[in-house]
């Protein structure tokens, strides 16, 4: 750019020492000048393209980082879902297992107080001088068919909380459950009547 000014600046000195007329030297002085000034013009103009290239540059790489920053950000989302995925359905998981321990717990409870009903009430007909042999034989019997029912029961119960060898839906699995400690209760209700 300086070596064009002062070219530019030589010439018009050149022409101004020359003789000649002043019309003649005023064109060529204001063609060197309109040359000067498009020089400048096209070197401003480059410098322009220049800066917008670099700027665009600039930009695409703003993208980039941006993209990776996003990609990072829903990699590390996608990992808190799933952990907390996890978390949550080991949460359901023992929640249903409390459920099924306390049905399955209050169930083995009333087998237990059956069992204990059934000793007392088969020791006391023992020792009851007022009945015959026969109908000892015969109450011993109906017993004898409720502890069968109690064992029925439990065995039932044993099927119904395996997962593993019973596939059923939680729901139908307490809705067993339930059904068995309804029918136990049943069973204490005509062990103690």
């Amino acid at each position: 750019m300086r070596s064009i000014i002062l070219v530019a600046t030589m010439s018009m000195g050149l022409l101004l020492a020359s003789s000649g007329s002043a019309n003649a030297q005023i064109d060529i002085i204001g063609g060197l000048l309109k040359r000067v000034i498009m020089a400048i013009d096209l070197r401003v103009q480059k410098a322009q393209t220049q800066t917008i290239f670099l700027q665009d540059a600039q930009k695409q790489l703003e993208n980039l980082m941006q993209q990776t920053r996003l990609a990072d950000i829903s990699d590390w989302v996608q990992q808190q879902k799933d952990l907390y995925n996890e978390y949550y359905q080991e949460l359901w998981q023992v929640k249903n297992a409390l459920k099924y321990y306390s049905a399955v717990k209050g169930l083995i409870d009333k087998q237990a107080r059956l069992i204990r009903g059934y000793k007392q009430a088969y020791t006391a007909l023992a020792r009851d001088e007022h009945f015959s042999a026969e109908e000892f034989g015969q109450i011993s019997s109906v017993y004898q068919g409720i502890l069968k029912q109690s064992v029925s029961v439990v065995d039932e119960l044993n099927t119904v909380i395996n997962a593993f060898t019973t596939q059923m839906e939680d729901a139908d699995r307490l809705q067993i459950i339930n059904f068995l400690s309804c029918y136990t209760n049943k069973i204490i209700h005509n062990l103690v009547s």
